[in-house]
């Protein structure tokens, strides 16, 4: 098979930096960012003789995310979006004129162009240190939101099938979030950092990871992923085989580009390259009126191909140069799905046949050996039974697998995510007995299913072993040991209550299905406090801190969490509301540990800001030295004053050392404003987490207008209440 078209841009791109623009409203043209801060145009399409087909626009600063869109339908042409570390420029390409260039603190790692529910403009939406923005086609901020770490990947798609497209937001903590406006409908855990998103289709959209896993989700639900050992750089979404329905394409570190079934993930056919892919993107770039992908590398090498039906140019099976074993052309309608049912039922065979042919030798060998084989099948009511415990000491949580009688377990494999390095955990006892522990301690809390295949024979000197194969659930918060009321060595200062109109055993239930070792029937509080219907105490196995859960009947049911981690006391909010299907909740919270990190955090914010603005005058300065040394410079050469010429220059060099060292220190005071103010959006975060529904939507626009106007007070104030001081 034959690309439809291929060339070279001559100058190497950067990975992920790439977009396709329509500047005049017609021609469609291939940008991507470069090295030295320079976005490359290259416009096939020139209008006039004199143009280059490869432009550049010097934007001085390193380049972080570039994007394309029709920002202000006014003009009816796309506009050029550029994200650096500290700003946001938006590019009218065609008139050679800046839309506008606006300062942004957090950073512009991702820009997405799309529609924002309630917001009728379409925005630029940036995603930064903690935080997202969206802009209109004059610079006005009309969105602004928080999130758990810096942003990694932003996608617009209708996850939820409700006509309007939600906001898919990767994180560096692992987290892909699903805003709705400002709400968060849906946040999911993954095992790795998120750098793509796509949307697929309907309410499948594709995501990667760092560590090279790439998959699709339906509707919030996990359909499939695949794991690689290779970094995966990007992923695009197009209808490669022209069915109506578009595969995942994958883009990988290596140079291997992979096409994917969307609804299996099965590999349709693969491409190589000789350097590292560095992006994806689809357009009719021909102007045929057929759109189509192409792939480009870090070196600059472009290749483009056309869907399958396109004729003998498209995706069909010849070997053309550099092809690995071709693009397979597939059926269309009813011949498409029966092959692959067909390859479905192919698999299911293989795997049918495979068992048959391990039972049938297991019988071959039962029959030749006779006793001496006997001794090695555990009897046929053998069970596994398997149990979580907290271990204090060891600070862990132990996984007991036990055999229902003497069969002793000789090997146990298991796989779960966010539990162990690499997703699984291998363990061989020495020597093999009926009784085995595995260690577990999870840094996050985050429930997850265990996938357990231990093998048991009938002594250690077995040829024969049967395996088990079981599912075990991993509750949210087993990293936290029930403990007696007087076994609590300090009461934590930090709390959080709210009222919920819900019988004290509803929250027994969910404390039950969401902590270990737990009774199913609830006990009665043994406290002092004759007003408590419930009371639950724990120790966290990580850090040793108490978490106090309790309940009194006031006002229908007040429930208080004490922990001094606002964190734990935010996760515990949103497991409770979610189990109980609670859409709305108010909360007062007082963390005063808290608090106080808070407010250091917020004067070395000031601090770092007072410092820049004192360095930037001070390079100004010497920028304004510099320029009347060069003139100076200038004169003495014209007048042959070499003596003088060489004073000049000599000062020259000083001023010019001097810069680069008030760059430096700029450079890391930067950096540490970067992470104060990362603390601040995360503590914004937290807060927000410790509400539900609009009280939560309302903490953090209350936050960020209280953070605008420098009011240290009411911040504080919003945190405890959930309400600025005019409401409350």
């Amino acid at each position: 098979m034959l690309p439809a078209f291929q060339f070279s841009l001559g100058h190497q791109v950067l990975q992920g930096l790439v977009t396709v623009g329509k500047y005049d409203g017609t021609h469609p043209c291939l940008t991507a960012g470069t090295t030295a801060g320079k976005v490359l145009i290259h416009c096939p399409h020139s209008r006039s003789e004199t143009q280059n087909e490869v432009i550049f626009l010097n934007i001085n600063r390193k380049i972080t995310s570039v994007a394309t869109g029709l920002l202000n339908p006014n003009l009816g042409h796309d506009v050029l979006m550029v994200g650096t570390q500290t700003s946001l420029m938006v590019y009218d390409v065609e008139e050679n004129a800046d839309l506008f260039f606006k300062e942004v603190h957090d950073g512009a790692n991702v820009i997405a162009f799309g529609n924002i529910f309630n917001i009728d403009a379409p925005l630029c939406v940036v995603g930064g240190n903690c935080s997202i923005q969206a802009f209109d086609h004059e610079g006005t901020e009309l969105f602004w939101t928080v999130t758990g770490d810096n942003v990694s990947a932003l996608a617009f798609c209708d996850v939820n099938d409700d006509g309007v497209a939600e906001l898919i937001c990767g994180t560096e903590d692992f987290e892909m979030r699903v805003f709705h406006h400002e709400d968060v409908i849906k946040e999911i855990t993954e095992t790795d950092v998120v750098i793509r998103v796509e949307p697929l289709h309907k309410q499948r959209f594709a995501y990667a990871l760092m560590h090279g896993t790439v998959g699709v989700y339906d509707k919030l639900t996990r359909a499939w992923r695949v794991k690689s050992k290779t970094r995966v750089n990007c992923i695009n979404c197009f209808d490669l085989d022209n069915d109506g329905v578009p595969e995942l394409i994958a883009g990988w570190e290596n140079g291997k580009v992979e096409v994917r079934n969307e609804k299996t993930g099965e590999v349709v056919s693969k491409d190589y390259f000789q350097a590292p892919i560095a992006a994806l993107v689809h357009a009719d770039y021909r102007l045929d009126g057929r759109t189509c992908l192409m792939c480009l590398t870090t070196e600059g090498d472009v290749r483009g191909w056309l869907p399958s039906s396109a004729g003998g140019d498209g995706m069909s099976g010849g070997g053309g140069p550099g092809m690995s074993g071709g693009m397979s052309k597939l059926g269309m309608g009813q011949e498409a799905k029966d092959g692959e049912l067909f390859r479905e039922l192919n698999s299911k065979k293989q795997a049918l046949t495979q068992e048959l042919a391990s039972f049938q030798e297991q019988v071959k060998q039962f029959k030749q050996g006779g006793k001496d084989t006997a001794q090695g099948v555990i009897p046929t009511d053998t069970k596994l039974n398997i149990s979580l415990k907290s271990n204090k000491t060891q600070g862990t949580v132990e996984l007991h697998l036990m055999t229902s009688n003497y069969s002793v377990i000789r090997a146990v494999v298991i796989f779960a995510e966010h539990l162990f390095d690499g997703e699984a955990c291998m363990l061989h006892p020495m020597p093999p007995s009926n009784n085995v522990i595995v260690q577990i301690s999870p840094s996050k809390d985050v429930q997850t299913t265990m996938n357990i295949k231990a093998m048991a024979g009938l002594s250690s000197n077995s040829v024969q072993y049967h395996v088990f194969e079981m599912t075990y659930a991993m509750p949210k918060f087993a990293m936290y040991h029930s403990i007696e009321a007087h076994q609590v060595t300090k009461t934590p200062e930090g709390f959080c209550q709210f009222y919920l109109s819900k019988r004290p055993n509803w929250l027994w239930n969910w404390i039950h299905k969401s902590f270990i070792n737990i009774d199913e029937q609830m006990p009665q509080p043994k406290g002092a406090d004759k007003a408590l219907v419930l009371d639950a105490h724990f120790i966290s196995l990580r850090t040793g801190e108490p978490l106090v859960i309790s309940m009194t009947g006031e006002q229908g049911g007040m429930i208080t969490i004490r922990t001094d981690d606002i964190e734990v006391a935010g996760e515990l909010i949103q497991d409770l509301c979610g189990f109980l299907q609670v859409a709305e909740l108010e909360s007062t919270a007082s963390f005063p540990g808290e608090m106080e990190k808070f407010k250091q955090v917020l004067m070395r914010v000031d601090e770092y800001n007072a410092v820049r603005l004192k360095l930037t005058a001070e390079m100004a300065d010497a920028s304004n030295l510099v320029k009347a040394l060069i003139v100076k410079a200038e004169d003495y050469r014209m007048l042959s004053d070499m003596s003088n010429l060489k004073k000049v220059f000599g000062g020259l060099q000083q001023t010019n050392g001097d810069l680069i060292a008030e760059y430096n220190k700029r450079a890391n005071n930067h950096q540490q404003l970067l992470l104060q103010l990362k603390e601040v959006n995360m503590m914004i975060q937290k807060a927000a987490k410790l509400r539900v529904g609009n009280a939560k939507t309302r903490v953090v626009a209350a936050c960020r207008a209280a953070i605008k106007k420098n009011n240290i007070h009411e911040l504080f104030h919003i945190i405890r209440t959930g309400h600025d001081s005019s409401t409350s």
